[in-house]
């Protein structure tokens, strides 16, 4: 069955509860375009889950790595399989606008740990002759020293992720340093416990244990910023503030549990304060899921 079929019948496919897909998949992909066809691209996507949503980053490249292309993407994962599509440039080299984004439709196999399917250029231009498409080949790894795409981003040590429409905020976009903290916080779904609005420009947050003192210890998030690294949680409280996402944009604090203690599992509170409110937020994290608030800016 042609790619194009299958892409429109699995969209219209209910999601069911998602299966844990976050991390790095290595591989490749193949394309059918008369001049490529004995080409062979290594790919790999780095993915962050949310329920059946994915964010997330690919990169693309060919014989030796000096020519490649690092990509933001989004996604939904639905039963058995996933669908991710490149949405931004972010990275290219050598530098260029060819912008061509691909989307991917990955079936898993038992255990879950390869994902084989197809893909199809996302933004074919009335200009281009062929469009594009081919197989894809993926597998979850384990070491992030195999990575390409982390290598990259270590290298250009920040991210920017600007606003697809210009806007009046005035307020600077947040780095995002990628090291391989970030890679272990993709590996475990988030468990959103509560959503907040607000209008600050600023949000100020404070760390607790929850009740008896028992060596717990976290790492805390701004998106896939590390802000706060294997601290331990106790009753003095640990106090950060940070800058509030852009206006219409929102971003999520997760907490990852570094240990459980000697009591499992991994127990705080976490207190939010913004917009002359206060937000006491109890969480449970473990070595499953990571807890996350998510904050908005109105």
């Amino acid at each position: 069955m042609k790619f194009v079929t299958t892409f429109f019948l699995l969209l219209f496919s209910v999601a069911v509860n998602a299966q844990d897909v976050s991390g790095l998949w290595r591989g490749r992909f193949t394309s059918s375009h008369p001049l490529q066809l004995s080409s062979n691209y290594k790919y790999e996507l780095l993915l962050f889950q949310e329920g059946n949503k994915l964010t997330g980053y690919s990169y693309s490249t060919l014989l030796d790595g000096n020519f490649y292309a690092v990509c933001e993407i989004k996604g939904n994962l639905f039963e058995g399989y996933m669908v991710v599509t490149e949405t931004k440039t972010i990275y290219e080299n050598p530098p260029g606008d060819n912008n061509n984004f691909q989307t991917h439709i990955l079936f898993f196999n038992a255990d879950g740990k390869e994902a084989t399917g197809d893909w199809k250029q996302a933004n074919k231009r009335p200009t281009q002759l062929f469009e594009e498409e081919g197989k894809t080949f993926l597998k979850k790894e384990q070491d992030p020293s195999k990575s390409g795409l982390l290598k990259i981003l270590e290298q250009k040590n920040a991210v920017v992720i600007a606003p697809s429409v210009p806007t009046q905020q005035t307020a600077p976009v947040e780095e995002t340093k990628f090291n391989t903290d970030s890679l272990k916080l993709s590996a475990r779904p988030l468990n959103i416990l509560q959503t907040i609005s607000i209008t600050a420009d600023s949000i100020s947050i404070e760390l607790y244990d929850d009740g008896l003192i028992d060596g717990d210890s976290v790492s805390v998030f701004s998106n896939s910023s590390v802000l706060l690294s294997k601290v331990a949680l106790t009753d003095k409280g640990l106090k950060q503030r940070i800058a509030a996402p852009l206006q219409k944009e929102e971003l999520l604090i997760s907490l990852y549990a570094e240990n459980q203690g000697t009591i499992p599992p991994n127990t705080g509170v976490l207190i939010i304060r913004a917009d002359d409110r206060r937000y006491e937020i109890r969480f449970t994290s473990d070595t499953k899921q990571s807890a996350a608030v998510r904050i908005k800016r109105q």
